[in-house]
C-alpha cells in the first residue's frame, strides 16, 4: 500500500510514557493547544480505568449506567469513553495553522483516514471508515459508529471528539479492541507529516499550564456536573 500525502509539513510526537490520571490527561491536552506554534501528536495512557464524558453530556442521565471508575469531562464533543484497555492519542492544531481552518467533518475524516491508513500498514488489516451502513445511536462511544469513525469489519475500533475555536483544533482520539503493534506511533506520526520532532517531557510552560487547568477546571466537581470551572 502506498502512502497518501502528508497531513502536516512538521509535527511534534509527544509519547508520554508516565500513565495519569484523567484529570491530568485532559489538561495536558489544553495546556498543549494553548502553548504550541506546531502541530502535536500526544500519545499518552491512564494511571487507572477511566471514564470520560463528552463535553455537551448529562452527567446526572448516564451516572447510574457508569462503571465505579473515576470519571472526567471531555473538553471536547463524543460521547462516553471507557478508558481501561485501549490506545489514547490527541491530534493538536494551533490557531493560525492552515489545518485548524478545516471544516470539522473533513478534519474528522482526514485524521481518521490517515489513522485506518497507518493500521493496516502495521499490519491490521481490514481498517476503514465508518460510512451511513454502519451508524448506530447510543451515548457510548463505542458502541455507535459514527460517520468516519474507524471500524475493522462491524467493529468500531477508533473514535475521537473534537473541539475548535480561537486556539486552534484539539481532536481527542482512542484505539480500543486491537493491539497497537510496537513502533506505531512513530510510523503514523512519520505519515502525518514530513518531519517529525520526537519529545518524552513537555516543556516547561506546558506542564505548569496543566497544572493549573488541573486544578481551575477538569477536577472541580462543578465541571464535572456543570461544566463551569474558576477560569
Amino acid at each position: 500500500m502506498v502512502r497518501k500525502m502528508a497531513l502536516f509539513d512538521e509535527i511534534i510526537l509527544h509519547i508520554d510514557e508516565i500513565p495519569h490520571a484523567g484529570t491530568w490527561n485532559m489538561a495536558a491536552d489544553q495546556a498543549w493547544l494553548e502553548n504550541t506554534a506546531l502541530p502535536v501528536l500526544r500519545v499518552y495512557a491512564w494511571d487507572s480505568p477511566t471514564v470520560t464524558l463528552g463535553y455537551a453530556q448529562n452527567l446526572a442521565k448516564l451516572r447510574d449506567s457508569l462503571p465505579d471508575w473515576p470519571v472526567v469531562r471531555r473538553w471536547t464533543g463524543g460521547g462516553v469513553v471507557l478508558h481501561e484497555n485501549d490506545a489514547t492519542y490527541s491530534v493538536i492544531i494551533p490557531a493560525g495553522h492552515p489545518w485548524a481552518e478545516t471544516r470539522p467533518l473533513d478534519s474528522y475524516r482526514l485524521v481518521h483516514a490517515a489513522l485506518a491508513e497507518a493500521l493496516n500498514l502495521a499490519g491490521l488489516e481490514g481498517c476503514r471508515l465508518a460510512g451511513p451502513e454502519d451508524l448506530v445511536e447510543n451515548p457510548f462511544c463505542f458502541v455507535a459508529p459514527a460517520m468516519h469513525d474507524v471500524v475493522r469489519g462491524k467493529v468500531k475500533i477508533s473514535g475521537a471528539g473534537q473541539r475548535r475555536g480561537k486556539l486552534g483544533l484539539l481532536h481527542q482520539g482512542s484505539v480500543q479492541q486491537v493491539t497497537i503493534p510496537a513502533g506505531f506511533w512513530s510510523s503514523w506520526a512519520a505519515g502525518l507529516a514530513g518531519r517529525v520532532t520526537l519529545v518524552t517531557e513537555a516543556p516547561p510552560q506546558v506542564a505548569l499550564r496543566t497544572q493549573e487547568l488541573v486544578e481551575r477546571r477538569y477536577s472541580l466537581p462543578q465541571w464535572l456536573e456543570e461544566r463551569e470551572d474558576e477560569l
